[in-house]
């Protein structure tokens, strides 16, 4: 495997399941990315989290160890409100999401609104995420905001997620329900298993994606993201894969690994 990996110059990491589950650090992801980085690799952190915006994901390696600036931070919050803002400048946005995904809109000149009577006839896009207040109001006024016309947008269709004690339901569960009301799609996602997120990090290291490898745990979103944009792909367990979900996956990594911080031996440091 050294000798098939010799030629990566760029590494890019998945976040929850690699480095941490909920708010449990996994072990030997400081040492990891540490060791990757005084070899003289690029180092970037690609992420479907739709809670957290950059600044969020920095603080959160940072308080596990791992050292990161914003702008090795390709995650899907962030990524989705530049999206929006490209096709809509300063567009009106209803959010059914986290206080990070709000923030991430805010910052790229996006108004969130919350008056009721603002919101049914204001709207432009309705934006569907996990959410820890998600209720049945919020939802009919999503379909409300859609049936008058309203685009609508997700972070990223993940149905779960690792946490400390198993898996939980991930944003993907919110932009499903909404998708069955509506009876149409999200006009806009670009996170995994789209190439976007990775193709944008591999630009910002100015590495070609056939030198760099994604480190991710999922099957559905990791690895046919880091084929599509034409890297090589490092499946690690630790977010819960099984030996029967790698029988079963339609898109089989390139190498498979029990942790991230096995990544270093792999190569050859």
């Amino acid at each position: 495997m050294q000798e098939k990996l010799h030629s990566v110059r760029g590494v890019l990491f998945d976040l929850d399941g690699v480095f941490w589950r909920g708010a449990d650090p996994l072990p030997g992801g400081p040492e990891c990315v540490a060791k990757l980085r005084e070899a003289g690799l690029s180092v970037r952190f690609v992420s479907n989290n739709s809670s957290f915006d950059r600044q969020g994901i920095v603080d959160q390696l940072n308080r596990f160890g791992i050292d990161a600036q914003r702008d090795e931070v390709f995650v899907a919050t962030h990524a989705l409100a530049r999206e929006i803002a490209r096709r809509e400048p300063r567009a009106t946005v209803y959010l059914i999401g986290a206080p990070g995904l709000r923030r991430e809109l805010e910052e790229r000149g996006l108004r969130v609104i919350d008056e009721p009577e603002e919101i049914d006839y204001l709207t432009d896009f309705v934006v569907a995420s996990d959410d820890p207040e998600l209720s049945m109001a919020k939802l009919t006024r999503a379909l409300r905001c859609l049936l008058k016309g309203a685009k609508f947008a997700t972070p990223n269709l993940d149905i779960v997620y690792p946490v400390e004690d198993g898996l939980v339901p991930g944003a993907g569960v919110i932009a499903a329900a909404v998708s069955a009301m509506a009876g149409r799609e999200p006009d806009v996602m670009i996170a995994k298993p789209k190439p976007d997120l990775l193709l944008m990090a591999a630009q910002s290291m100015g590495v070609p994606p056939e030198r760099c490898l994604m480190v991710g745990d999922s099957l559905r979103s990791d690895v046919p993201a880091a084929q599509a944009a034409g890297m090589r792909c490092l499946l690690v367990l630790t977010g819960g894969v099984t030996e029967a979900d790698l029988a079963a996956a339609p898109a089989k990594p390139d190498y498979v690994a029990p942790s991230a911080a096995d990544l270093p031996v792999l190569l050859g440091l």
